[in-house]
């Protein structure tokens, strides 16, 4: 195993307890590290990005994509 690396964030505990149900794990750790590890290897999440590159020229975080067409229909 290579260099470790502890990070933290800012998630609601709402989108934590999605996560465990989602993921089936008890334990925040282990829910975040199966998300972690389904997101670097899954086929469909590196589409995703891809689209994501390819679609916009500094490009932005896909939640704050989602989160600003949310926000423009809201408007209208």
């Amino acid at each position: 195993m290579g260099k470790l690396l502890i990070v933290q964030t800012r998630i609601s505990i709402e989108k934590i307890e999605k996560l465990k149900i989602k993921t089936g794990k008890d334990t925040i750790k282990e829910a975040l590290s199966e998300a972690v590890y389904h997101y670097l290897y899954c086929p469909l999440a590196r589409k995703i990005d891809e689209e994501i590159e390819r679609s916009r020229r500094g490009r932005k975080p896909l939640y704050l994509k989602e989160a600003k067409n949310t926000h423009a229909s809201n408007k209208g």
